[in-house]
């Protein structure tokens, strides 16, 4: 499994950045659905996102280096 950095990009510049382990960049985006919400979860901040897709402008899928 590769590392990924799936970015959401919305209106006036707002970017929620999420990391995801997947075979490859298709897998990867699949896992966010086309319509309804994607949540997300920072561990480290205790935090749980629930982000509304149709107020995305677009998503950038990018691998990671791995170490």
């Amino acid at each position: 499994m590769k590392t990924f950095q799936v970015e959401f990009f919305f209106d006036q510049g707002n970017t929620i950045v999420h990391t995801v382990k997947a075979i490859d960049k298709e897998s990867a985006i699949s896992q966010v659905p086309s319509n309804g919400t994607y949540e997300l979860t920072d561990e480290a901040k205790g935090k749980i996102y629930r982000i509304t897709i149709n107020l995305v402008k677009y998503i950038v899928v990018s691998e990671m280096p791995s170490n």
